[in-house]
């Protein structure tokens, strides 16, 4: 599969996942072939609800260059949560859960 411009060695991954309360997470992401990957493009959406909307873009960014490691990937959702943002449908676990599903 050819690599987006400005993502050489770069490997596109996707996951959908379920949160307990039946919201989906889907999660589309380009990753480096380092050992562990680290994300280099990411896009999560789905039908869980985040107010403010485009609070999504903030964590996409907070992500973007994190390695798929579990508990870096925690530690940045808790962060991004513990901030001005409201989800319904979906919590840090299950954010991580897709990002690790995904990855």
């Amino acid at each position: 599969m050819p690599t987006q411009p400005g993502t050489s060695n770069a490997d596109v991954r996707c996951g959908d996942y379920k949160a307990i309360g039946g919201k989906l997470l889907r999660v589309r992401m380009t990753v480096t072939e380092d050992n562990p990957p680290v994300i280099q493009t990411l896009r999560i959406t789905g039908d869980f609800f985040m107010h403010p909307e485009e609070a999504i873009e903030d964590l996409e960014q907070l992500l973007t260059g994190a390695p798929l490691e579990e508990t870096v990937l925690r530690e940045c959702v808790q962060t991004f949560f513990a901030g001005d943002v409201q989800v319904v449908g979906a919590d840090v676990d299950d954010f991580v859960t897709a990002l690790l599903k995904a990855g």
